[in-house]
C-alpha cells in the first residue's frame, strides 16, 4: 500500500477507517433506491468527457478480487467490479447489486436475493450461481472475510444462502463489501492469470487496457444497469509515482485528479483557491498508521512486551502530527480516536516518555538498546524517518529500509524483520477489520505476531454475538487488551487525508463514504 491507502485506505491496506461519527450499525435489509433516467437538459449536459485521474501505486491485480491483499485496489478496480453491498455516508452498508438480504441468527444462516436483469460485461448474467462461485472463490483463498461460512446453497435463480458453522454478527457486511463480483464464465474461459489483469465485472465502465506503472483505461459500459449512468465517456489512470511530478502535471491541466498528497502539497493547492479541494474528515474510514512488531521470533527484542512499551513512550506522536503531517492528521493510543463507539477511554497507553521508555528497557535486558529495522513504503518514509530519530534518542538504532508497495504488501502477508508499517482502517466493519489484521486467520501482519488466547476470544464473542449492539462490548474490551496489556503495536497516528480536482469535476464521491470508494457511475465534467 502507499500513498493511495491514505487516500484509502482513507480511501484504504489498503485494506480498507469516521472522524466526527460513529461506526456503522449492521447491514440494513432495505433495498437500494435505483433513480429512474433523467432526460432533463441538466442532466444531459452531464454526458460526455474523459476524467483522468493520477495514482502513484503499483498495481498487481485488478480483475481477480478473491487474491487481493490490498484495499488500495478496491479504488482502482471500482470502474468495473462492484460488491453486493455499498456504504451510505452514515456508515451503513445497503444492499446494491442485491435487493435484499435477511440475517437468520438462530438458524445460522444469510439469505440474499439478487437484482434482476443485472448482466457481467460479457454478457453472462449475474444470478445466484454467479454470487455463489464467487464467495467460493474467497473461501478457497482462506479470506477472513467470508471465515465461518460452511456452504453456500443456491435457492433459485436469484437467490443464495449463505449456512455458517456458528453465528457472526459481523459477516454479513464483510461479504456484502469485500466480495466484489466477477464474471465466472470469463475466469473459465480464460484462466485465473489473465483475469488478474482482465476485469470482467458489472461495472459502469468496462476494462480497454493496463500497461503496468504507466496506465489502465476503462471506457462506459453502454449496457449498465443503473440506466442513464454513467454520464463519462471514459476513466484514465495514469500511474505517477514522484509526488512532485505527479503535481506539477496536475497544476498544469495534465490530469483532473490527484488524490495522493503530501500534507505540504494539498494545503497549497486548497490555499491557491484553484481546485476543488476537500479532506476525509467527514468520512467514515479514514486510515491509521503505525508500527506492528514482530512478536512471534523468540529471538526477537520484541518478543519481550516491556521492549514494545519502551518503543511506544519513546515516540512522541503528537509531535510528529504537527512537523510531519503539517497538522493534518490526530494522535490515538489505540485503534480508535474519541468519538467512535469502539474507542475505550479506559485505555492510558504509554504516553511519551523517553525516560520511562529507557527504564523499561533496561529492565527487559537493553540497557545499552539494540539494533533493528523499519521497513515502510516511499510514502510513509517521512513518517518513520521521524520514529527512527525518537528511537535513537532512548537507544534503539533503527534503520529505516524502503520497499515499493507491492514488496510491503507481500511483507505483511509473510514475514518481517524488527517493525512494519501499520496501516489500520478506522471504520467501517470494525469486527472484520479486526479479523483481517490481528487474527490468527489474518491475511495481512497475522503470520507474524502473537495471537494471544484473550485477543481471540474476545475477536470469537464478538462475531458469535446474536446482534451489533451485543458485539461491541468485547471489541470496546479488545482496544485495552491490544494495545495496552499487550502493546502488540504502535497506534502512533491518524491521518487527515485529501483530493483535488479541476474545478471542472462533480460528483466524484472521494472521502464521503468510506476511504476506499468512490462513485465512477455518478462522476461526470462540467462543461
Amino acid at each position: 500500500m502507499s500513498n493511495f491507502i491514505s487516500l484509502s485506505l482513507a480511501l484504504c491496506l489498503l485494506i480498507s477507517v469516521v472522524i466526527s461519527g460513529c461506526t456503522p450499525e449492521p447491514a440494513k435489509q432495505e433495498p437500494a433506491k435505483q433513480e429512474p433516467q433523467n432526460d432533463s437538459k441538466t442532466a444531459s449536459s452531464k454526458y460526455g468527457g474523459t476524467m483522468k485521474i493520477i495514482m502513484s501505486d503499483t498495481l498487481t491485480n485488478l480483475g481477480y478480487p478473491a487474491e487481493l491483499r490490498s484495499n488500495v485496489t478496491f479504488y482502482y478496480n471500482q470502474p468495473v467490479l462492484e460488491s453486493l453491498g455499498r456504504y451510505d455516508k452514515e456508515g451503513n452498508v445497503l444492499p446494491f447489486l442485491v435487493e435484499s438480504w435477511q440475517s437468520d441468527p438462530q438458524n445460522k444462516t444469510i439469505t440474499i436475493k439478487i437484482k434482476p436483469g443485472i448482466k457481467f460485461h460479457d454478457d453472462t448474467d449475474l444470478n445466484a450461481e454467479a454470487v455463489k462461485w464467487n464467495i467460493e472463490q474467497y473461501l478457497t483463498a482462506k479470506r477472513p472475510e467470508v471465515n465461518g461460512i460452511q456452504s453456500v446453497d443456491v435457492i433459485d435463480a436469484s437467490t443464495v444462502r449463505l449456512n455458517l458453522a456458528a453465528w457472526d454478527s459481523g459477516l454479513l457486511e464483510a461479504v456484502a463489501y469485500y466480495v466484489k463480483m466477477i464474471s465466472p464464465a470469463a475466469v473459465a474461459k480464460n484462466g485465473k492469470d489473465w483475469a488478474i489483469l482482465n476485469p470482467v465485472g458489472t461495472g459502469p465502465f468496462k476494462f480497454v487496457s493496463w500497461e503496468k506503472d504507466v496506465s489502465a483505461k476503462f471506457k462506459k459500459n453502454e449496457t449498465y444497469w443503473q440506466k442513464g449512468k454513467p454520464y463519462l465517456d471514459a476513466i484514465e489512470y495514469t500511474f505517477i509515482r514522484e509526488i512532485n511530478t505527479a503535481a506539477n502535471v496536475f497544476k498544469t491541466g495534465g490530469a483532473d485528479v490527484l488524490t495522493q498528497m503530501d500534507p505540504g502539497m494539498f494545503l497549497e493547492l486548497q490555499k491557491s483557491g484553484k481546485y476543488t479541494t476537500w479532506t476525509d474528515d467527514k468520512a467514515f474510514g479514514t486510515v491509521g498508521i503505525g508500527l506492528m512488531f514482530d512478536t512471534i521470533n523468540p529471538n526477537s527484542p520484541f518478543a519481550n512486551v516491556k521492549v514494545r512499551q519502551a518503543v511506544i513512550h519513546a515516540i512522541d506522536n503528537e509531535a510528529i502530527v504537527k512537523s510531519v503531517r503539517r497538522g493534518l492528521g490526530f494522535s490515538t493510543n489505540q485503534w480508535y480516536k474519541p468519538g467512535l463507539w469502539a474507542h475505550n477511554p479506559d485505555v492510558k497507553g504509554f504516553p511519551y516518555d523517553p525516560d520511562k521508555a529507557k527504564q523499561l528497557l533496561a529492565e527487559a535486558g537493553f540497557p545499552n538498546g539494540f539494533k533493528t529495522k523499519i521497513t515502510t513504503d516511499p510514502a510513509r518514509e517521512n513518517l518513520m524517518t521521524a520514529v527512527q530519530s525518537y528511537l535513537a534518542k532512548v537507544g534503539i538504532d533503527a534503520q529505516v529500509v524502503t520497499v515499493d508497495s507491492a514488496k510491503w504488501t507481500a511483507l505483511t502477508n509473510d514475514k518481517w524483520d524488527g517493525m512494519i508499517m501499520f496501516f489500520r482502517a478506522m471504520a467501517p466493519s470494525t469486527l472484520t477489520t479486526l479479523n483481517r489484521v490481528i487474527s490468527k486467520n489474518a491475511t495481512l501482519y497475522g503470520k507474524n505476531i502473537l495471537h494471544p488466547d484473550k485477543v481471540e476470544q474476545l475477536l470469537a464473542d464478538s462475531r458469535n454475538a446474536p446482534d451489533f449492539e451485543s458485539s461491541k462490548k468485547p471489541l470496546v474490551e479488545l482496544q485495552k487488551v491490544l494495545f495496552e496489556e499487550y502493546a502488540l503495536a504502535v497506534p502512533l497516528i491518524g491521518l487527515t487525508t485529501g483530493v483535488a480536482t479541476q474545478q471542472k469535476i462533480q460528483d466524484l464521491g472521494n472521502l464521503t463514504t468510506n476511504g476506499n470508494d468512490w462513485t465512477p457511475e455518478e462522476a461526470w465534467i462540467k462543461k
